[in-house]
């Protein structure tokens, strides 16, 4: 059994370096691409009137990762932590999913495409409520989590079979927390 959190019963607390800019805005927030189109980083803000509340999406690089996830109710959004090795160059916004090269306790983006090292760059949810208007695919979504979020707590992530999974963060973890549950996970 699989257990997981709808996207609509968490939000995303945005830790990632930066401010949100006007501009131009994708034409699909789910594209990926093998070039830079926006500069890394760039933070747009998008309301959600299904969730009644601000998303915010940044353009990030996907690197060193492709880890395979299991998908609760559909074909996948990766979640992926800040990739320490680019971050210790002064490459803040490199992210992966394999949990053996980010950081547990640090900022938390979900991909709106499915990147690859291919074609790396792309959209990612990093802060407020889940984008279902901009991103119908998310809607009714589950995430993997670790199997103990509790209602109206704070998450990190977890390693769970080498992806990220959404983890009930703990006293002990001294972190940023990136995410914030609505309910307790379920199974699937």
């Amino acid at each position: 059994m699989t257990v997981g959190i709808l996207s609509e019963e968490f939000y995303l607390i945005d830790n990632w370096p930066g401010e949100v800019t006007n501009g131009t805005n994708p034409s699909d927030w789910t594209a990926v691409s093998a070039t830079e189109d926006y500069p890394l980083g760039t933070k747009r803000m998008v309301y959600d009137d299904t969730n009644s509340g601000w998303a915010i999406l940044a353009f990030l690089k996907f690197v060193d990762g492709d880890v395979a996830e299991p998908a609760l109710t559909a074909a996948g959004f990766p979640v992926c932590g800040m990739h320490l090795a680019s971050a210790a160059s002064g490459k803040y916004y490199y992210v992966s999913n394999d949990m053996d090269g980010v950081s547990p306790i640090g900022p938390i983006a979900v991909a709106l495409g499915t990147p690859v090292t291919a074609t790396p760059y792309g959209w990612f949810w990093i802060g407020g409520v889940a984008p279902q208007d901009t991103v119908s695919a998310l809607g009714d979504y589950a995430f993997v989590t670790g199997g103990n979020v509790t209602a109206c707590s704070y998450m990190v992530l977890a390693s769970s079979a080498s992806y990220a999974a959404f983890h009930l963060a703990t006293a002990t973890d001294v972190a940023n927390f990136s995410a914030f549950s609505l309910v307790a996970d379920t199974t699937a």
